[in-house]
């Protein structure tokens, strides 16, 4: 499934960017990586470019990002 670019500039709210930071989290430990370096970066890139593409679905994100 592509990913959609249609997101916009504004800013993430307070609940988004924790919301992001505990799916992050748990990705990295189910994938036991560590959470610096080039690997955490791009799946936190990849977790941010699924939920700019409109996914709120907590399983969902983490599938998505670890498939595309």
């Amino acid at each position: 499934m592509p990913i959609s670019r249609n997101y916009t500039s504004q800013p993430f709210r307070p609940g988004e960017v924790d919301l992001l930071g505990r799916v992050f989290e748990q990705l990295l430990e189910e994938r036991q990586l560590p959470n610096c370096g080039e690997q955490a970066e791009a799946l936190a890139a990849r977790l941010i470019l699924v939920y700019q593409s409109g996914e709120r679905n907590v399983e969902k994100l983490k599938k998505l990002t670890l498939h595309s």
